[in-house]
């Protein structure tokens, strides 16, 4: 069996101009044969890796309860999925967190609490019911941090290669 072009992937979805929670894809494997995926709005990544968490390291515990009993709590798993992670990258700012929504990448460091956590879960729903990515707001902007030329809230940041004081 061949693979189908991307064209021929079929979508079941329900009529609607809001997004389908319930939003499945038909994907082809390699092999041929057709994958039901659910199509999800967004990812949060959160660092446990050889720095974030890390106490014997001198770094903050990471709030790893909070981020899953919020994420649960919230009912939103079949919009946004969460993985706790390894290494992320950035370990001097250690407790990074990445969250991606419609295409939007989003990095923050220094998460040490589960009231940081509950503000970003905040953030993420008001982009869920916006239906788009949203510019973070004030209460979490001091987090941010440009990891890569492609980080959606850089564009509206100083340049981050030049350096600070």
């Amino acid at each position: 069996m061949s693979l189908n072009p991307p064209s021929r992937i079929r979508s079941v979805q329900r009529p609607s101009s809001k997004p389908c929670p319930n939003n499945l894809i038909d994907i082809p494997t390699p092999g041929g044969e057709i994958k039901e995926i659910r199509h999800q709005e967004g990812h949060i990544l959160v660092c446990q890796g050889c720095c974030c968490g890390n106490t014997e390291k001198g770094f903050p515990a990471v709030p790893l309860q909070a981020w899953k009993s919020e994420w649960k709590a919230r009912g939103i798993r079949k919009r946004v999925h969460l993985t706790i992670a390894g290494c992320l990258g950035p370990c001097p700012l250690a407790n990074v967190a990445l969250v991606i929504f419609r295409g939007a990448c989003v990095w923050l460091q220094a998460i040490h609490s589960p009231r940081q956590v509950q503000q970003i879960y905040d953030y993420v729903e008001s982009m869920m019911s916006a239906g788009r990515y949203l510019p973070l707001p004030d209460n979490l902007a001091k987090l941010h941090f440009s990891r890569y030329d492609f980080d959606t809230q850089a564009a509206s940041l100083p340049d981050p290669r030049r350096k600070v004081g």
